[in-house]
Parts: structure tokens; C-alpha cells; sequence
């Protein structure tokens, strides 16, 4: 029941955030650039697993890519369709994917895997629709991120910013026991910074990544709560006078023998 209810949650958080994604996902866009510039091939058949509004799958298409896309949440696959009509978008799980075996060269990923519960099951079916020597480029959001956050949130006796993530080390395990070949594995933190807790609170909700299974939101706070929280962030203030938000990203390049 968990794992559907996380998944009903995503699907309909993404949803509501599509039409403002692109423009606030600024950390997102820059780890998916990292990883769309790691990718060791230029053409192929690419499917874009979590491609949100679609604009990664885009410009994979420009690089020459052969790319569709595939979301888990309606509304982000109904916003793709409409900006990109000469690409084909699916509304999938990454757990069950609607192709055939071994239907694309690459697969790539990005801020998209951290929400599956299976890992197991995620990367069976990455290996399963990739062609022999297939690639998969992945970036996925791992356990230590909103780590000041969540230290800020226990502070004040508030639950955590999201649901617990796997790790970079479970992630690779994963991959292996699916077959892969690691050709590259990194675990990188990227930094956002904010004025004020409640910009940064909004943030997370407008990309829809305050997702919990119990329908619990990060930004669902009192005023009385927003001020404890702002006054336990304070340990974490920049020499700049800024809020950090910090994601813990593992970058992946996997082969399929």
C-alpha cells in the first residue's frame, strides 16, 4: 500500500507542477545538462525515463538522438506532448516499462529513479529494453540530500522533508546484480541557495519533490513552525547570508554486456 500510495503522490505532484517545472527546476536542469554531457555515444534509440515536460528529451533529439520519453505523472506527459507534438511521450512507471526487449541503444535518466521503492526492478527493466551494449546514463537523487533540512526539521520535531532514498553504493549494487557493466560511477552534491526557509520550502514544492507517502508536504507548516524552522536553518547560513538545500545526485554510466 505504501509503494502505491508513493507512487499516486508523485504522479500527482509532478502533475500539478508541470506547467511551472521549467522555469523553478534550476538545480534540476543543471544536474540533467551534467549528465545529458556525459552520455559516450551521440546517436541511437533514446528513451528519456522521467522526462518531466519533456525538454531533455528535446534536446537529446537535437543532439540526433531517436528519442521519446516516458513520466509516471499524466499531466507532466499531457504538458510534453503539447510543446514537443513530434515526439512521442508514454505515461509509465520506470518499474513497468511498455516496450519490447532490447527497443533502444540508450536510456537515460535524470532526477526521476529516486522515487521507485524496487531498485532491483528498476534496473532489471533498464537492462531489459536496452540492445546488447546498450548504455544507460542515470542521475539519481540519493540518501543525504535536504540533509540541512531534515537536521533543521528534527530540530523543531517536524518529519522529514521527504522519504527515505537509497544510496549511491545501493544504487550501484543494484546495477551490477542487473548485469551492468559500471563504466562511471560519481556521487555528487549540488547546491541551491535561498534568502528565507519559506522560498526554499516553495522550492521544493513547485517541482513537486516534497513527496511523501502519507500525503504529508514539506510547505504544510504553521507560522508558528515556519519560525522555528527558519531559526534552526541558521547554523547552516553561507558566509553570503544565504539558506543552502543541498542534493546528494549519483551519476551513473552503465553497460549492458
Amino acid at each position: 500500500m505504501i509503494q502505491a500510495a508513493l507512487k499516486e503522490n508523485v504522479a500527482r505532484q509532478f502533475s500539478r507542477a508541470a506547467h511551472r517545472y521549467d522555469k523553478l527546476a534550476t538545480i534540476q536542469q543543471q544536474i540533467a545538462a551534467q549528465a545529458m554531457s556525459q552520455i559516450p555515444v551521440q546517436s541511437g534509440r533514446l528513451l528519456d525515463i522521467g522526462c518531466a515536460t519533456g525538454s531533455n528529451t528535446a534536446l537529446l533529439a537535437e543532439k540526433g538522438f531517436a528519442a521519446q520519453g516516458v513520466d509516471l505523472a499524466p499531466g507532466m506527459v499531457e504538458y510534453a506532448r503539447m510543446r514537443y507534438p513530434h515526439l512521442a511521450f508514454y505515461e509509465a512507471d520506470a518499474q513497468h516499462l511498455p516496450f519490447s526487449g532490447e527497443a533502444f541503444d540508450v536510456v537515460f535518466s535524470s532526477m526521476a529513479l529516486q522515487w521507485c521503492q524496487n531498485l532491483s526492478q528498476v534496473m532489471i527493466e533498464i537492462a531489459r529494453i536496452l540492445d546488447k551494449g546498450g548504455i544507460a546514463t542515470l542521475s539519481i537523487m540519493t540518501d543525504g540530500s535536504f540533509g540541512q533540512l531534515n537536521a533543521a526539521r528534527r530540530a523543531c520535531g517536524l518529519a522529514a522533508a521527504t522519504n527515505a532514498m537509497a544510496t549511491h553504493q545501493q544504487w550501484l549494487a543494484a546495477a551490477r546484480e542487473a548485469g551492468f557493466a559500471v563504466q562511471q560511477a560519481q556521487s555528487v552534491e549540488y547546491t541551491d541557495t535561498f534568502s528565507e526557509v519559506l522560498s526554499l520550502l516553495r522550492s521544493i514544492k513547485a517541482v513537486g519533490a516534497g513527496v511523501r507517502c502519507d500525503n504529508e508536504t514539506v510547505s504544510s507548516l504553521s507560522r508558528q513552525q515556519l519560525k522555528m524552522l527558519q531559526n534552526a536553518y541558521q547554523q547552516y547560513t553561507t558566509p553570503a547570508g544565504q539558506l543552502p538545500l543541498t542534493y546528494r545526485v549519483s551519476h551513473l554510466i552503465l553497460e549492458k554486456h
